[in-house]
């Protein structure tokens, strides 16, 4: 028995001696890592920002995805899009994360972090390089309801606990003084438990049209119910429009739905002027200044029609090279259309600039607002926010219409 152990290991190590031999250099190359090029490494860490935005479907991370096809240029410029969690996480990642360059959030949770005290001096930690898109709130019902107070007390779907739509949610429907039974699920649940009548409603906020949509109709017996902009809303939020262009399968070819929406905005951490980080992110501010005509054409996701940098962000600090590149470039003056002008009275000094600048969010708000201004007599000269508050009592009762 000791012989054939003593056999059995001689031959088990021969093979192994001759394996060795025969593929030993080879297997060092392949299993030996390539040597480290610290110059590249570095290199790549300049020139490489990390981009957080919403979910998989959402509009954000399209849109990060077309920043990165027009701008990334190789050693110079590169973008990497990553999907994030929720407005408060991508705030909490873009502070501590390592990696996360920029950010894309609510425009209304800088608010919502100064009420709960969550990050004490956030308002001088965060800046902002621009509005994106708007993000319209979306409350789809059963039928049975047919304003945001009869779901008063019923089971209305308020996405993920945490997340941009919850944050915006809970605020909304607080301000309004509809109590509801609150749930927090994720929204291809929210729409099944909605089609099954086990829920009255789900809340989304996301640019339209939102692919979340997609497996849901009116022969689900749901629909969109509209919601009041009312006065508790409009220092946080925009008048908005959703037409059957937007939902066909949703919104009759003669109807439209008024609801509000909260602007994206992208989101930096207020670094110091001549630190590395700061000269990293104010390469990205020129070249996506610069490219943004390119970035509102086709086949780009057609919010990029909506960025004006241009337009401030109330209670927001602007990143500086993102408001010394503005100085240094500012936007021509958009000749105002013949139609817009009321043809009572005589044209006004700086009217043109005044209907691009108002902040509304879609075009289909922008032709409401025009509509409303035929029937006005501007020559007494009201400033800007004279004649959008006027517009806002006035779209309340029609705009919708």
């Amino acid at each position: 028995m000791n012989f054939r152990r003593a056999r059995f290991f001689l031959m088990s190590l021969l093979i192994l001696q001759a394996g060795t031999l025969m593929n030993g250099p080879a297997s060092a190359q392949r299993s030996a890592p390539p040597p480290a090029d610290a110059n590249s490494y570095s290199a790549a860490s300049r020139s490489t920002l990390g981009l957080l935005t919403s979910g998989i479907d959402s509009t954000s991370l399209q849109m990060a995805a077309d920043l990165a096809r027009t701008l990334n240029n190789g050693s110079e410029l590169r973008i990497i899009p990553m999907a994030g969690e929720s407005s408060i996480q991508n705030v909490m990642d873009l502070l501590y994360l390592k990696g996360a360059d920029l950010a894309v959030v609510q425009s209304d949770v800088l608010a919502q972090l100064k009420r709960t005290k969550r990050l004490p001096g956030i308002e001088e930690r965060i800046q902002y390089i621009t509005k994106l898109h708007s993000e319209e709130f979306h409350v789809l019902s059963r039928m049975k309801y047919l304003c945001l107070a009869d779901l008063a007390g019923r089971k209305v779907n308020f996405g993920l606990e945490g997340s941009g739509t919850a944050l915006t949610a809970e605020a909304v429907f607080g301000a309004l003084q509809v109590k509801v039974q609150p749930l927090y699920m994720d929204q291809a649940t929210a729409v099944e438990k909605l089609k099954s009548g086990e829920i009255d409603a789900a809340v989304l906020v996301s640019g339209k049209p939102s692919p979340a949509f997609d497996k849901i109709r009116y022969t689900d017996r749901v629909h969109f119910l509209d919601v009041e902009f009312g006065e508790s809303l409009q220092k946080d939020y925009l008048p908005a429009i959703m037409t059957h262009d937007d939902y066909p399968d949703l919104i009759a070819s003669n109807e439209t739905v008024g609801t509000i929406a909260v602007s994206a905005v992208l989101a930096v951490m207020n670094v110091k002027p001549g630190t590395e980080q700061h000269r990293k992110v104010s390469r990205f501010v020129e070249s996506f200044f610069a490219n943004l005509e390119k970035l509102r054409q086709p086949p780009r996701h057609p919010k990029w029609q909506e960025v004006s940098p241009a337009l401030p962000l109330s209670g927001w600090v602007r990143f500086s090279a993102a408001q010394e590149w503005l100085a240094d470039n500012p936007a021509p003056a958009t000749p105002q259309p013949p139609a817009v002008q009321p043809a009572s009275s005589p044209a006004t000094p700086g009217y043109a600039a005044t209907t691009e600048a108002i902040p509304l969010a879609d075009n289909r708000t922008r032709e409401l607002f025009q509509s409303y201004l035929q029937n006005q007599d501007t020559s007494s000269g009201q400033n800007r926010e004279e004649l959008f508050n006027e517009f806002v009592h006035w779209y309340q009762q029609k705009g919708p219409n």
